[in-house]
């Protein structure tokens, strides 16, 4: 089975402290662009991606859109 990717699009940039708590957590986590509102993670579960929805949600960030792609 190939390694899932999910790319996650906020609607504002994401907070360099949560961004920081939010790599403790999980692996393989990056913010290709400049302005921080993309957040890809690879290679976790599905408990792991509702407890990152959650925490994006309870710090404030609306998440535009949610896509999960296989590698």
């Amino acid at each position: 089975m190939a390694p899932t990717r999910y790319e996650l699009t906020l609607r504002a940039p994401i907070a360099r402290t949560l961004l920081d708590v939010i790599r403790t957590r999980f692996d393989h986590v990056s913010t290709p662009g400049e302005d921080g509102t993309v957040l890809i993670v690879e290679n976790i579960d599905q408990a792991s991606v509702r407890a990152l929805l959650i925490l994006l949600w309870d710090t404030g960030h609306d998440v535009l859109a949610f896509q999960e792609t296989r590698a």
